[in-house]
């Protein structure tokens, strides 16, 4: 398959032996990540009145049924119905079947060894991601327009997909650093942790709210941007630029489980 593409007046080849997927495969009864300590996601058989639908039963076919917390128990992407009383559609946001993006690998930082802001107070040994983090990581590539940026943070071991996020900590954005990525037009945020906001910030959700405000501070409701969180990139996987294939199923809810594979691509 060859599939050429147009960006930045640059032609690329997506080279599809070398494509990398970020998402954190979701075994179902067995080990998984987890954020606020929810009820893991499970899977059994179809049970009517005479038979346990799977083959391992002597059933003549499988027919499982699941039951998952889309933001809690594995990689899912959201949009701004994650934010909305009205319900919304994940499936028909993302347009794009290859999104021009930015990997950046990050060690955070403590809260106290930068002047940065958040909107609640938080402690100075919390580990933080800032713009200028973001900002010099960026700089390294010098590549306008793009659109999706993924974030690696330090340190980045396998346990990292089997996380139980009560028990362990994370590095949370500061507000700077939110806007500083509306500022440059990043309109799809993948991220190796369960959430860009802080485990409790008061309910407030505040770096959600900047991600997905209008130009005026408030919620941009008709927001078409998407954060996708829970991903996990191998240390292999090289920093640099990709085309991102967001892979989702259409859910008429604000967010799904999702499969972000990383294309890698060559100028031709």
């Amino acid at each position: 398959m060859n599939i050429k593409i147009t960006f930045n007046n640059q032609n690329y080849k997506l080279n599809f032996k070398k494509q990398h997927d970020i998402s954190i495969p979701l075994d179902f009864n067995g080990k998984q990540p987890n954020f606020y300590n929810v009820t893991n996601a499970v899977m059994k058989p179809l049970q009517t009145e005479s038979i346990s639908w799977a083959v391992s039963d002597d059933a003549p076919c499988n027919v499982p049924e699941v039951a998952l917390n889309i933001h809690c128990n594995g990689t899912h992407t959201e949009s701004v119905g994650h934010l909305l009383s009205k319900k919304n559609n994940i499936g028909e946001i993302v347009k794009d079947i290859f999104i021009p993006s930015i990997l950046i690998t990050l060690k955070p930082k403590l809260f106290n060894m930068q002047s940065e802001k958040y909107h609640i107070k938080i402690n100075n040994n919390e580990n933080i991601i800032t713009s200028q983090n973001i900002k010099r990581k960026i700089n390294d590539f010098m590549i306008p327009n793009i659109k999706g940026l993924i974030i690696r943070t330090l340190p980045n071991n396998k346990e990292k997909k089997e996380f139980n996020y009560s028990d362990n900590s994370y590095p949370f954005f500061t507000n700077n650093a939110i806007k500083f990525l509306n500022k440059i037009g990043i309109k799809h945020l993948f991220v190796d942790t369960p959430s860009i906001d802080r485990f409790n910030d008061d309910g407030i959700l505040g770096n959600h709210r900047l991600f997905w405000s209008d130009e005026g501070g408030g919620l941009n409701k008709t927001s078409k941007k998407t954060i996708t969180e829970l991903c996990y990139i191998n240390n292999e996987i090289k920093d640099g630029f990709y085309f991102i294939n967001l892979q989702l199923p259409h859910f008429k809810l604000d967010a799904a489980p999702s499969r972000p594979i990383l294309i890698e691509a060559d100028k031709v």
